[in-house]
């Protein structure tokens, strides 16, 4: 299996749109987990960084709320990005194929 590679400057251009919102994806993971270091994200580092940049895509359904709620509030409470690429999947099949995504 080839390698991953992180986009650059060179080569953003190649990448597809799905490449792309995936490099996104997880920039925006890193660039909002700063209390518990870059691997994981806090309570309300996830709260921050969905109500911010997900606010279309994340209606009370899709378990955001349940997922903080068992994270706890403490400060060891954590969210891996493995957990996060899962919430960001139910917030896609959320996503009606008829209902375009607001600015799309």
């Amino acid at each position: 299996m080839g390698q991953c590679r992180s986009a650059n400057a060179e080569d953003a251009q190649e990448f597809s749109d799905v490449e792309r919102a995936i490099e996104t994806l997880i920039k925006n993971f890193h660039q909002y987990s700063v209390e518990g270091g870059k691997e994981t994200l806090t309570p309300s580092e996830l709260r921050d960084l969905v109500t911010q940049q997900l606010p279309h895509l994340m209606p009370s359904n899709c378990g955001l709320e349940e997922k903080i709620a068992n994270l706890g509030n403490c400060n060891d409470a954590k969210l891996e990005f493995g957990s996060f690429w899962e919430l960001i999947g139910e917030a896609a099949k959320s996503v009606k194929q008829e209902s375009p995504v607001p600015g799309s």
